[in-house]
């Protein structure tokens, strides 16, 4: 059980690293401030049937994660404002939700998509790729896949940039590379379908 413990908080740790990656791109980006969405067409909406387990409150908004799925502690990494993981191993992966705040504008998808492959891939992801937009609480976010390798560790993610007031709210989900890219986005969308700002 402690060795269980151990890989699952190891791995967690491993796969918070991209989240934060993912924010170096927002300042200094021109209009990226509030009001700077630019208009395009409609994005999609979660096609998921909504999680239905615990309630994960962070600074700002909360979200629902399945029932598997416990809360952690944030500080387990540095600059995230919230941490979920499944307490079910895939493996010896854990699958694993985090927020990152970025406070530096509230960036559009059409400011982030040009950079963000780019930014993900000198971070040193593989596999980057922007996926189709989707809208969250009101929110147009750009929607991108990747693949990373920490220190042995290789996982695929779906990232979310949420763009809201002042702010955007960069969301990772993290899971074992035996995940289809379909059922990840199904749990993904499950999440984020329960966003609500607060």
């Amino acid at each position: 059980m402690l060795r269980t413990r151990f890989v699952t908080g190891s791995v967690l740790a491993l796969t918070l690293t991209l989240g934060v990656a993912g924010c170096s791109l927002l300042p200094g980006i021109p209009g990226s401030g509030a009001g700077g969405q630019a208009a395009s067409s409609p994005a999609a909406t979660p096609t998921a049937a909504p999680a239905t387990g615990d309630t994960v409150k962070g600074t700002g908004y909360s979200y629902v994660v399945p029932k598997s799925w416990e809360e952690q502690d944030k500080a387990l990494a540095a600059s995230t404002d919230t941490i979920a993981l499944d307490s079910k191993l895939t493996g010896d992966f854990s699958t694993n939700v985090n927020v990152v705040i970025s406070s530096s504008g509230a960036a559009s998808a059409d400011l982030i998509e040009p950079r963000i492959v780019k930014e993900l891939t000198g971070g040193g992801a593989t596999n980057a790729k922007v996926r189709e937009r989707l809208t969250i609480a009101g929110a147009e976010s750009a929607h991108v896949a990747a693949r990373l390798t920490n220190s042995g560790v290789t996982y695929n993610v779906q990232q979310y940039y949420i763009p809201h007031d002042s702010s955007t709210y960069v969301v990772t989900f993290s899971f074992a590379t035996t995940v289809p890219d379909g059922d990840a986005i199904d749990i993904a969308e499950s999440v984020l379908a329960t966003w609500k700002w607060s």
